[in-house]
């Protein structure tokens, strides 16, 4: 798995701490056949467990793989001005594939 950082995602996880946890999960409320979605924080999520340290260069990356499978490329990005928050993306997709 390929690890991309934006500049401004890298910057603004610097500034809380430098750790990154990122997951996959469906909505709690959903008709069958909804998308996982990706997930990012910094601070790890209350109640998850099975995360695994990915290497990466530019911060501490905690990755829990759905069903332990993972994407060939893990991008990582920074949205919003207001309220900045970090976004994981599956091969491009907010979504798993």
């Amino acid at each position: 798995m390929r690890v991309e950082v934006s500049a401004e995602a890298a910057e603004f996880v610097r500034g809380q701490g430098g750790q990154l946890w990122v997951w996959a999960a469906r909505p709690r409320m959903c008709c069958q056949g909804v998308p996982a979605y990706m997930h990012a924080a910094t601070a790890a999520p209350a109640g998850l467990s099975g995360f695994t340290a990915v290497r990466s260069a530019d911060l501490d990356l905690w990755f829990r793989a759905p069903a332990g499978r993972l994407p060939a490329v893990l991008g990582i990005g920074l949205r919003g001005r207001r309220r900045p928050r970090v976004d994981a993306y599956w091969e491009g997709c907010l979504f798993v594939l």
